[in-house]
């Protein structure tokens, strides 16, 4: 068999085999196509026009000189969007500043095994396997100015106060907030796979040479926990982008409306009023979503979580 011909044969083999990559691979891209990128592309078209009940079947183009009017209205008129958009970024800064860091750090001590370390590790994952309707509906109660033990408590210590958590603006933010932001659990043990995983012989070499388990863990296993950490990170931030669950169920976007997320404004607009203004829901949803890319983007080049040690 001359060149020609082994040239011939593996060109034929390797067309017979991407044949069948392709085969394999064909199901999930159609369905992706359908579910995923179809919807997308959908929302970025629809954003450029004027889409309400009135012309529900029949989407009006803006016209190129008013092609990002849907747009300008969002950031220049409309205080809902506004305040949605403030509040998503806030509650992506705190996943950030007080979620993770308190992840990691239950991670690094249920990961030296102290004594009741797996209760503690199941304890701590439970909020996680809750629905968050039950978890909406358990701090709703929380909060409920009747019965509620927040009530009590500011009772308490100022007796007749009668304090209502979700009838103030700010104390509403933060009851949103105290809601979810501590349950870290599914990252948590994400961590702690992570800490296992790494080689043993690491720490007995650190252990040899005299290092504190502070040292240990400042030199060696948070390095190595980096792509993790930024993996998490990445799922924090965007939980905190898309919160939706906690604000329907406990302050309905209350009060006058100060609790408003990007996820739940999108519902508010496109569907949760008479007027159904889709257009200018999915033009929020496309800001969301080029958030949502920022924020990955950032978080991966921050902890390089496509490098390795």
């Amino acid at each position: 068999m001359n060149a020609s011909d082994t040239y011939r044969t593996k060109k034929k083999i390797f067309s017979k085999k991407n044949g069948f990559i392709l085969a394999f691979l064909l199901p999930g891209i159609i369905l992706f196509c359908a579910i995923y990128a179809y919807p997308l592309i959908e929302i970025f078209v629809t954003s450029f026009t004027k889409w309400n009940y009135k012309n529900f079947l029949h989407p009006e183009f803006l016209g190129w000189g008013h092609l990002f009017d849907n747009y300008i209205k969002l950031f220049t008129i409309d205080r809902n969007f506004q305040v949605a958009l403030v509040n998503s970024i806030k509650w992506v800064i705190l996943t950030m500043a007080v979620q993770i860091p308190f992840t990691v750090l239950v991670a690094l001590v249920l990961s030296g095994k102290p004594r009741g370390w797996k209760f503690t590790r199941n304890a701590f994952i439970i909020p996680n396997i809750i629905s968050t309707a039950a978890i909406g509906l358990i701090f709703l109660n929380i909060y409920s100015p009747s019965r509620g033990i927040i009530t009590e408590i500011c009772n308490w210590f100022s007796p007749g106060s009668n304090v209502s958590v979700l009838a103030n603006e700010t104390y509403a933010f933060w009851g949103v907030t105290f809601a979810f932001i501590l349950f870290g659990g599914s990252s948590c043990l994400l961590l702690i796979t992570q800490i296992f995983s790494i080689d043993s012989s690491i720490y007995e070499a650190a252990k040899v040479d005299g290092a504190s388990t502070l040292q240990t863990n400042l030199k060696i296993t948070l390095p190595l926990m980096r792509p993790m950490i930024g993996t998490v990170s990445v799922m924090a931030a965007n939980y905190g982008l898309l919160l939706y669950n906690e604000i329907a169920l406990i302050t309905q976007g209350g009060p006058d409306n100060a609790t408003y997320s990007l996820s739940y404004y999108i519902y508010k607009t496109a569907l949760g009023s008479t007027k159904l203004n889709f257009a200018r829901g999915n033009t929020a949803g496309v800001i969301q979503f080029l958030l949502g890319l920022l924020l990955v983007g950032m978080i991966n080049k921050a902890f390089r979580t496509n490098q390795s040690e």
